[in-house]
């Protein structure tokens, strides 16, 4: 998070190139490119001086084939009626819902199933960005097995109650509540979030990922000065910590413990190897695991 002056975070996780977001902070965002070229491009722009995530999808291009069902949108016209009957949304509604862009967050990024289900089985990678800005607008997803509904005598003189409409993006059905999602929902056709390069502030990179890539981020990072971590699996605690990336590259062994991660953030703090940013992010990611080796 840009400068991080909080002292305690909440975290998030983005789904637009999949992602994670974290406290004050984060996105995990996950690159889809198989093609190293390709992928040193389509990391660029997350680096640039007006840096985007290029994917802001339509409810329709997201995973859930019920999105925006919770709050039913009942129109007077042709078709209506035989349309809600063979289970379907009237074109109108999906015509109108298709208007926005939607940024997908979650508050758990030491979750194992969204990094096997949104980063590529740990192959993918967390960009953390600050919330005080671009990111400063999500809002938590309600998730309810309960349906609203409004009729053409609900919204008078609209046609088309635009205002429903989008807070129908903000319900999901509770069976997806173990992503805890936000959503940043944007009423236009952009399909790209522009944000300053300072907004992002941390990348989080996924233990598969291959070789060449993790070159091209690690790079990134040190050219702009951004804390690099990387995701250590804690198979016997069935935890996720999370390393500084130099730390693991230098002891090159599968085999540390979350105090040891704690000491290196510390002694790279007086020694001036970190910044205060990232012994704050580190400490937000991995608040669990230390609360769990101190007890």
């Amino acid at each position: 998070m840009a400068s991080i002056c909080a002292t305690s975070f909440t975290v998030y996780t983005s789904f637009v190139v999949s992602g994670l977001l974290v406290g004050d902070l984060t996105a995990l965002v996950r690159v889809t490119t198989s093609v190293i070229a390709g992928f040193e491009s389509d990391c660029k722009d997350f680096f640039s001086y007006n840096s985007k995530i290029s994917h802001l999808p339509k409810p329709s291009m997201l995973n859930d084939p019920m999105e925006a069902n919770a709050l039913q949108v009942y129109l007077d016209c042709v078709g209506a009626g035989y349309t809600f009957d063979c289970g379907k949304v009237h074109p109108i509604i999906e015509e109108w819902q298709n208007r926005y862009r939607i940024l997908s967050v979650s508050a758990i990024p030491d979750s194992p199933i969204m990094w096997a289900h949104y980063a590529s089985g740990y192959s993918g990678c967390c960009l953390i960005y600050s919330t005080k800005k671009t990111f400063s607008k999500i809002e938590p997803i309600i998730y309810t097995d309960i349906t609203f509904s409004l009729s053409d005598e609900d919204f008078m003189d609209e046609d088309i109650p635009s205002e429903a409409i989008e807070e129908s993006l903000r319900f999901k059905h509770k069976d997806w509540a173990y992503e805890n999602e936000w959503r940043l929902i944007q009423n236009e056709d952009a399909g790209f979030l522009n944000y300053e390069v300072s907004e992002l502030v941390g990348i989080i990179i996924g233990e598969n990922m291959s070789l060449d890539k993790r070159k091209v981020l690690v790079k990134l990072c040190k050219d702009k000065c951004i804390p690099c971590f990387r995701t250590y699996t804690m198979k016997s605690w069935n935890e996720i910590a999370f390393a500084p990336y130099d730390l693991m590259e230098s002891e090159k062994t599968e085999y540390i413990t979350p105090g040891e991660m704690k000491r290196y953030i510390q002694e790279g703090l007086e020694n001036g190897r970190c910044s205060n940013n990232e012994r704050m992010i580190f400490n937000a990611l991995n608040e669990k695991v230390l609360r769990k080796e101190h007890y």
